[in-house]
């Protein structure tokens, strides 16, 4: 499911402040992808850590930020001797290139930024507190907006399954009569042909009883409301169903087209072109599922 998540938390022993997002969209699999400030090697892996279970598929991006809150309360910060080193090597350098080098309040501005929040990060297992505070609260975030999604993709593929199950109907209503209409058009067929022949004789039960046979699609109607059961089922569960919901659609739609293969009626063929269609439009809205 797609959602967006967005926590905080400061260190204050280290006068930083953590920002992590959460995003997430559709994907079968699960891959995630960990932004972070270089300097902190196998934080990624921390992060993946924390993720497992909360997610069981999509692509989810994280991006962890730090930025300095003592920066923030007083304004630039820089190191007097790193400040000096750095003019006299301007000035020598100016100097060797017999260009004039004036230090103004512009340069020192541009200079001390540059020295800004140059000491480097501390290590982030130093951090982990924090940057874990900062992660549970993204993902309550998130957690919250795929709730909300998910409650509506719940009411919808109900409503889809319903729908496939008065087609259901149809077409078993429809499959009552199939053995008598056939049975009525032979007979028919061999009157325009001449051929005397009773509705009793053994030649006409013995091909009536093979076309009922070959036509009959009962198994594949109970198959079918056996899936659209379990379908419900798995929309009210608690756990992660997407796969399972996946698979229950191929195999809906391999029930459709053995209905369809083994029966004659024009009035069924148009019904299971109707289901196949609609289970189309579940199988779209199941991707959205975990």
């Amino acid at each position: 499911m797609t959602g967006y998540g967005r926590g905080s938390a400061d260190a204050p022993e280290h006068n930083v402040r953590i920002e992590v997002e959460i995003t997430s969209v559709n994907r079968k699999t699960l891959d995630a992808q960990v932004s972070c400030p270089r300097e902190w090697n196998g934080l990624d892996q921390q992060c993946n850590a924390w993720l497992k279970g909360a997610f069981q598929r999509g692509r989810v991006n994280i991006q962890i930020k730090v930025e300095s809150t003592e920066g923030a309360q007083t304004g630039l910060s820089w190191s007097a001797k790193k400040m000096d080193a750095s003019l006299q090597q301007l000035e020598s350098y100016a100097e060797s290139r017999s260009l004039p080098f004036v230090v103004d309040s512009h340069l020192l501005l541009e200079l001390a930024k540059t020295q800004k929040d140059d000491g480097g990060l501390p290590d982030w297992r130093e951090l982990e507190p924090s940057i874990k505070t900062a992660f549970d609260q993204a993902l309550v975030d998130i957690d919250a907006m795929r709730l909300n999604e998910g409650n509506a993709l719940a009411q919808d593929l109900k409503e889809r399954m319903q729908e496939l199950d008065t087609i259901r109907q149809q077409i078993a209503s429809n499959a009552e009569n199939t053995v008598a209409s056939y049975r009525d058009a032979l007979m028919a067929r061999l009157a325009q042909l001449k051929l005397e022949l009773d509705i009793n004789d053994e030649r006409v039960l013995k091909e009536v009883a093979i076309f009922a046979d070959r036509s009959d699609i009962s198994e594949e109607l109970t198959r079918l409301n056996s899936h659209f059961e379990q379908f419900k089922e798995f929309i009210d569960a608690k756990e992660a169903t997407g796969r399972k919901m996946d698979f229950l659609c191929q195999e809906i739609h391999r029930e459709f087209n053995t209905t369809g293969s083994k029966s004659s009626p024009i009035e069924i063929t148009r019904s299971v072109i109707e289901g196949k269609n609609a289970l189309e439009r579940i199988r779209e809205q199941v991707q959205n599922v975990e």
